[in-house]
Parts: structure tokens; C-alpha cells; sequence
């Protein structure tokens, strides 16, 4: 294992360099907008029957 790597080969393994190296190729990351507001785990079950979320239907997520 006597050979060197490629200085670019190690920056992209690193996660220093991008893929791209067409700046206009990829569009930009857009953030995620939820359609109803996120159910936390002690909050009543999304289904209605009087239960917390993570003893119904949270438990199989």
C-alpha cells in the first residue's frame, strides 16, 4: 500500500469537497413543512381513542 490518494479523492470522502462540480446542476435543499403539527409522545393518540400517542399508535414507529 506503498501508493498515495488522490488529495481529491480523500477531500470527497471527507465530505469537504461537493459532488457537483456544476454549481447550477443541483437544486438548493428546501427545509421539510409539515402539514399538520408533529405529535409528541404524551400527547393524546391522533386516532381519537384517549390514549398517549406512544402507548397507541407511536408504538410501532
Amino acid at each position: 500500500m506503498s501508493e498515495k490518494i488522490d488529495p481529491s479523492v480523500t477531500a470527497r470522502i471527507e465530505g469537504n469537497e461537493p459532488r457537483c462540480s456544476n454549481a447550477g446542476c443541483c437544486p438548493p435543499k428546501t427545509p421539510i413543512t409539515r402539514v399538520a403539527p408533529k405529535v409528541g409522545r404524551n400527547d393524546p393518540c391522533i386516532c381519537g381513542n384517549g390514549r398517549k400517542f406512544k402507548k397507541c399508535c407511536g408504538r410501532n414507529l
